[in-house]
């Protein structure tokens, strides 16, 4: 080959950069080796593709000019584009408008941006910036590597929530095992109260000023009484009892309440059709439900004032699994407080979830209603309008063939008798209420306030006495371990053991240990004087 001036050196200088391989390069005996080095070219290149198509993370490369130049399958489907369509353009494309990096709460320790999709749905990602510069720093272009974390922060809100919830539950049982600890003593104080006012009614004429007022104290301690029983219920997952009843007079009833606790810048309305239907279900729990769902209606209102509307009315629907048109009793909670946003309304009656401030509420009571009204066989729905106003429905299966209890009506004409029996209570009170009505009703009465002294009397004589009422929890022996002791001395002896709360205790477990009667206290003097003469001619 000649060389031609100034064009010769060039093909000189040009041949030495590409293979550098000098002037031997050009010789037929050095072709294998150019061809190995393409060869390994190839192979690298090809390499680094593949390990680049297999990052799972998106990637995605800009030149110095800051356009992307290439991007990996992973970003492709992440984003919704295919590399052709990306290539050429600002990364901007891939990022929300004024889309910043910076330090998501949830996850403190990485850098976040907020990305958009192709079909501009946004979300949030992690993201790492690198520069790619050549041998001597020369700038070649910018990585930047993008993981979706939409996954991740739904997975980690969702543990919280769980955390959250066990948090709740561990705080309900602990609810439970202090309601547990406090309701004997709360249930003897409400046996001396109800024990007293009872003694106190017996001695009055029925048309005395003073026998109302002391129904209507026997009428409240009754149910809270009742509630009690509720809440231990709850504590112990048993299921509630449920009776046929009316639904009206506890609909007046909630409605009397509720105008002497809420202010007087919210008006309350009823509506209340003259229905003589029945339906199977809990008084307490139902009236629960109501006050429940006229509590958050109070304070939808709470800052403006407004109305608040109670309607019963008899209505058809489709219940149960069948979808059996049936006849059905409908309370209606209408308010036209703040109303609820759609997003919200999809998730009220989730357990723990609440929009209320701290110290406004738990969460729990929507949960308890939607649970509630579900194991009564019903159906609640809600509509809401924000800014108009709230409505809830609730519907429950109207019951028929069978007759409505009346309600019972207490008699003066209590029976009584001249047995010996023997009282073993540790509250004093209740010992002497229950000691002072006894007597009125002719009864010798022995009373106890422990186990000890209760068995040294026992044991001195046994055929002493025809009856024991004792008390089950007791410093020392409990009542059960006292009955016990007794019938291993007399097997035939008639007992009645009363508690204000025992979770280790049952009726079965009563009855099998040969105990006659085992009753919740407080104890009504009414139900416990028929008691006393059934059991004492019951061999």
């Amino acid at each position: 080959m000649t060389r031609n001036g100034d064009g010769g050196d060039q093909w000189d200088r040009l041949k030495d950069s590409i293979v550098g391989l000098g002037e031997r390069s050009i010789r037929k005996s050095h072709y294998p080796e150019l061809k190995n080095k393409i060869r390994d070219l190839d192979q690298q290149r090809s390499f680094f593709q593949s390990t680049l198509f297999s990052i799972p993370d998106g990637v995605v490369v800009m030149d110095p000019a800051g356009m992307i130049i290439q991007a990996n399958p992973a970003l492709c489907r992440m984003f919704g584009y295919n590399a052709e369509e990306l290539a050429g353009n600002n990364p901007s494309i891939l990022y929300e408008v004024h889309s910043e990096v910076f330090h998501h709460d949830e996850f403190p320790a990485i850098c976040c941006r907020r990305f958009v999709r192709q079909d501009g749905t946004p979300f949030l990602g992690e993201t790492l910036a690198s520069e790619i510069r050549d041998e001597q720093g020369g700038l070649l272009g910018t990585l930047e590597v993008i993981r979706d974390l939409t996954e991740r922060l739904s997975a980690l809100r969702q543990q919280r929530q769980l955390e959250d919830q066990l948090r709740q539950a561990q705080k309900m049982a602990a609810i439970g095992t202090l309601a547990g600890g406090i309701a004997h003593d709360f249930n003897n104080l409400l046996a001396a109260i109800l024990g007293y006012a009872e003694l106190a009614q017996l001695k009055l004429d029925p048309g005395a000023p003073l026998h109302r007022e002391i129904g209507q104290i026997l009428k409240a301690g009754g149910k809270a009484a009742e509630l009690i029983n509720q809440i231990l219920a709850f504590s112990r997952k048993e299921t509630a009892k449920r009776i046929l009843l009316q639904p009206v007079p506890l609909l007046k009833e909630v409605i009397k309440l509720l105008r002497g606790t809420i202010p007087a810048t919210i008006t309350i309305r009823e509506r209340i059709a003259a229905a003589d239907r029945a339906i199977l279900a809990n008084p307490t729990q139902l009236h629960q439900v109501v006050m429940n769902l006229c509590t958050n209606a109070f304070h939808a209102m709470e800052e403006q004032g407004g109305e608040m509307v109670l309607s019963l009315d008899v209505v058809g629907r489709k219940m149960g699994a069948s979808e059996t048109e049936q006849e059905c009793i409908r309370i209606s909670i209408a308010d036209n407080g703040s109303g609820i946003d759609p997003v919200t309304l999809d998730r009220i009656f989730e357990p723990y979830f609440t929009t209320k401030p701290s110290g406004k509420g738990t969460g729990m009571g929507l949960a308890v209603v939607h649970g509630i009204v579900d194991k009564h066989e019903g159906q609640i729905e809600v509509e809401s309008t924000l800014g108009q106003g709230t409505t809830f429905h609730v519907y429950f299966p109207v019951v028929y063939g069978v007759e409505t209890p009346q309600p019972h009506k207490e008699s003066l004409s209590l029976a009584g008798g001249n047995e010996s029996i023997m009282v073993v209570d540790d509250e004093q009170m209740v010992a002497d209420y229950l000691k002072a009505f006894l007597e009125r009703l002719g009864y010798r009465i022995t009373v106890c306030n422990d186990g000890s002294s209760a068995l040294a009397a026992f044991g001195r004589n046994p055929g002493e006495f025809d009856l024991v009422i004792t008390d089950q929890t007791m410093p020392g022996q409990t009542g059960f371990e006292v009955a016990r002791a007794m019938l291993s001395l007399r097997p035939e002896l008639p007992i009645i053991l009363c508690s204000g709360y025992s979770s280790a205790l049952s009726p079965e477990r009563v009855t099998a240990a040969g105990i006659r009667e085992f009753m919740m206290k407080p104890v009504s003097l009414h139900d416990l004087a028929p008691i006393i003469r059934a059991v004492l001619h019951t061999p």
